[in-house]
């Protein structure tokens, strides 16, 4: 998780309100930081920022990413860092970097840009994402001699611990790319017919009951290539009540993980489902596993060569760090088929769906974000799942075409399970949300 914690340069920052900032970072993820004090640190951090204090500038950028004593807010986020950066600050840079390359809230991922802030740090862990980002060819060609010499260069303990493993990767002889883990019992099958994804239409299937197999694939922050893939078993009972209440079962790893769910309009949103996997590679050796809460599965159907698979994009959030996981796609079918890893790769190709929520399960503020391709009438509304009724407009206007950006801040909202529906010219998308 992005933190505040390893401030910026001094440039422009007096020593006084260097060390309140640094009192107040200790603070603003301890447990007993409540709503009232919250906003009163915000206040007061934004003072000193408004002074064009280089920490604070940083700090305040970190307020608004996490929704910390103000409402959620990307945009205001990411100009917060722009302007530490321009006061001097290798961490603004590094914290602009580290969005793009997530695409974090409504931030459109892009290599390119991560780079761009990356390489204008000196910050470690700037150094340190620019090196992996060599290593593995994200956005720029793979170039490992570069990566090792980032690495060995920039004395924190994160860079020599991964450091360790690339050497010993090498030794070992194992050439990393992208599909190096890939289950080894997956074999071409030349009988079977071609794979391309794009030649096979995609619809959303009518039901998911039964028993299903297949792999869980490990996208890179892109979505676009595959960096590993497990095999896992999934298997769906029959819906139970009108609301789509299903049970749910997932195998991955030797692990079984029992779950609710619901079943509307082609996603399955799930409850209480975690799963852990084991890092690629670790920044830390207390840190090897990372712990999954598995939220939702949008699916598509499949017919090829009379075997129709499931695709399913998966949004999950890494418990460690609070923030969402890397891009995940199951392939899933209820025969016995081996696929080639180019076939298995070949159906990663999925259409993001049109509404794009952060942070779901959400706490107070809730980022809902799409894209229009004309300008259009737009309804937004947030309905309640189990009665349906509104609770909320969020927006009911004519807007522009381009991207859009809304945020839900309602503190009396009782926890539970809710639509977020957005009306587009009259055609209605919508996705479902959790509030704890």
């Amino acid at each position: 998780m992005l933190t505040a914690n390893g401030f910026c340069q001094q440039e422009n920052s007096n020593s006084q309100n260097s060390d309140r900032v640094h009192e107040i970072d200790s603070l603003i993820y301890s447990n007993v930081l409540t709503n009232r004090k919250s906003r009163q640190l915000f206040k007061e951090v934004k003072s000193y920022a408004e002074n064009g204090d280089s920490e604070a500038l940083c700090l305040l950028g970190v307020f608004y990413k996490d929704g910390i004593g103000t409402p959620l807010n990307f945009n205001k986020a990411r100009r917060q860092f722009i302007k530490a950066y321009s006061s001097g600050s290798d961490k603004g840079a590094y914290s602009l970097g580290y969005l793009y390359l997530k695409g974090l809230g409504n931030i459109k991922q892009d290599y390119l840009k991560a780079i761009e802030w990356f390489q204008k740090s000196d910050y470690p862990m700037a150094r340190h994402w620019l090196a992996k980002m060599y290593y593995f060819g994200y956005g720029v060609h793979k170039d490992k001699a570069r990566a090792m010499e980032l690495l060995k260069d920039n004395l924190i303990y994160n860079s020599e611990v991964l450091l360790e493993q690339f050497d010993k990767n090498d030794e070992d002889g194992n050439e990393n790319t992208k599909r190096d883990n890939l289950p080894r019992e997956i074999e071409s099958n030349p009988e079977r017919g071609s794979y391309e994804s794009e030649s096979i239409l995609a619809i959303p299937p009518s039901n998911i009951e039964g028993v299903w197999k297949g792999y869980l694939m490990e996208m890179d922050w892109s979505g676009k290539s595959m960096i590993r893939s497990f095999p896992v078993g999934f298997s769906v009972g029959k819906i139970e009540d009108s609301y789509g209440a299903v049970k749910t079962n997932v195998e991955i790893n030797e692990t079984s993980i029992e779950s609710g769910g619901i079943w509307k309009d082609g996603t399955l949103t799930l409850f209480d489902s975690q799963i852990s996997i084991e890092k690629q590679y670790t920044d830390h050796p207390d840190l090897k596993i990372l712990n999954y809460d598995l939220l939702s599965i949008s699916f598509t159907e499949k017919n090829i060569d009379e075997t129709t698979y499931l695709i399913g994009n998966l949004e999950s959030q890494i418990l460690q760090w609070s923030e969402p996981g890397p891009p995940m796609i199951l392939v899933l079918t209820k025969e016995d088929i081996q696929l080639s890893d180019e076939a298995l790769a070949s159906f990663a190709e999925q259409d993001e769906s049109f509404i794009k929520l952060y942070p779901n399960p959400f706490v107070n503020d809730l980022l809902i974000h799409y894209e229009l391709g004309s300008d259009s009438n737009v309804e937004v509304k947030l309905l309640d799942y189990y009665g349906g009724t509104s609770v909320e407009i969020v927006t009911n206007s004519f807007l522009k075409s381009g991207q859009h950006t809304h945020t839900l801040s309602n503190n009396t909202l009782k926890a539970g399970l809710y639509v977020i529906q957005v009306r587009v010219n009259g055609q209605t998308h919508s996705k479902l949300v959790i509030k704890k």
